[in-house]
């Protein structure tokens, strides 16, 4: 048995004309507040007032900023300001408890502080808590000028960086 799975379900309704229900309160409440205040303000306050007023509107009504409505970005925003920020770890194990023999087990994959504190370069150990391999064997080493005096040619990169170049002679 075959069932239609409904292929647009985040796309919101037209209600009014091409205007979604939040697209059009967020004109028509700007529209009434700028009417209401024509009525009763002087033609340059009310035009001072009602700019930013239908600017704002349209913009809640139309501006998206990396794909998301500006009603979302403006939520986001006042709650990262707003809202307390706390971090906190949560261990994998928390039960379980911290002595000499549970802390080999949890280093038993060829790393452990010890191991960083005795010279493990840190960049391995960074690699092996960001990717949770083991560090490879040091990247091979550029070759001496006393091997390649023939072939190859040393020199200093733009940033000070020594660096063998192959010798090509074109005579």
């Amino acid at each position: 048995m075959q069932f239609q799975i409904p292929q647009f379900i985040e796309t919101e309704d037209r209600i009014v004309g091409p205007l979604t229900l939040k697209q059009f309160l967020a004109l028509a409440i700007p529209a009434g507040l700028s009417f209401l205040m024509f009525l009763f303000l002087k033609a340059w306050l009310w035009f001072v007032l009602s700019a930013p007023l239908i600017g704002i509107g349209v913009a809640l009504a139309f501006l998206k900023i990396n794909g998301q409505q500006f009603t979302k970005v403006v939520a986001n925003a006042f709650s990262f300001y707003f809202d307390p920020q706390a971090y906190v770890w949560q261990p994998k194990n928390p039960t379980l408890p911290k002595n000499e023999t549970t802390l080999k087990q949890a280093g038993a994959g060829g790393f452990s502080l010890e191991s960083v504190v005795r010279g493990l370069a840190l960049k391995n150990a960074w690699r092996y808590i960001q990717t949770g391999s083991k560090p490879k064997e040091e990247e091979p080493q550029l070759p001496t000028a006393e091997k390649t005096k023939e072939r190859y040619q040393i020199w200093r990169g733009g940033s000070g960086e020594r660096r063998a170049a192959k010798r090509i002679d074109y005579r």
